[in-house]
């Protein structure tokens, strides 16, 4: 049982590789990632309900494990995807080649503070356990207000600040939010509450115990 606990990460490392996978870690990290945030990624397309031929942005998709779970939900999809690290990038090329061979799908090394993206390219956008990292999240949600089309939305995925009190690692420089304050900073941003959508997410192995988070998904419009 030592032993065990001798190979789990200290948290202020696991937080840092949360933050930008990279390193010999990476590929570990994104796949817990993947296990973790599945639950989420359906919600956020249920609420988001993709129509035929829109044009959609992900900020921040690490191994870019759901982009076929999207395209499963219309036709015609044109996605496009950016990531802070470049390793998450590296594996989700890897791992989404024929999407991005036959023009439907790009993905770029980028932050999201500085999009580069015209005005008024999509509509919508959407991040899943992103906003934890944005130290100053005016910044991003400008830049996701500006490549917006008008009337376009944007879909913030995450979990409730209680479910995310129970990882040691969110002391390190996490930022978090209960609903409705995001849902206030959000306002503040030019953006117009439409609907915030929760779920009680299977249960999770964490170590000796189990973990049940609650997710959620708020969807905003464009304003102005």
């Amino acid at each position: 049982m030592e032993n065990a606990k001798e190979n789990q990460p200290e948290p202020e490392f696991m937080a840092q590789q949360l933050r930008k996978p990279s390193g010999e870690h990476a590929g570990d990290v994104g796949q817990k990632m993947n296990k973790v945030n599945g639950p989420l990624y359906d919600l956020t397309f249920d609420v988001m309900q993709p129509r035929d031929n829109e044009a959609i942005l992900e900020v921040g998709f690490g191994t870019g494990k759901f982009f076929d779970n999207l395209f499963a939900r219309a036709k015609r999809l044109n996605v496009s995807g950016i990531d802070y690290s470049e390793k998450m990038v590296e594996m989700a090329r890897q791992d989404n080649q024929p999407s991005i061979n036959s023009g439907k799908l790009d993905l770029k090394l980028g932050n999201s503070s500085e999009l580069p993206y015209a005005s008024e390219s999509f509509d919508k956008v959407f991040c899943n356990m992103v906003i934890y990292f944005w130290d100053h999240p005016e910044s991003h949600l400008k830049e996701i207000h500006r490549v917006l089309k008008p009337g376009g939305k944007f879909f913030t995925g995450m979990r409730t600040r209680e479910s995310m009190l129970v990882f040691p690692f969110v002391e390190y420089g996490f930022n978090l939010y209960s609903i409705s304050e995001w849902e206030e900073i959000l306002t503040r941003h030019v953006f117009s509450v439409i609907n915030t959508q929760t779920q009680l997410d299977p249960e999770l192995e964490m170590g000796e115990n189990k973990i049940q988070l609650k997710s959620c998904c708020i969807e905003v419009q464009k304003v102005g």
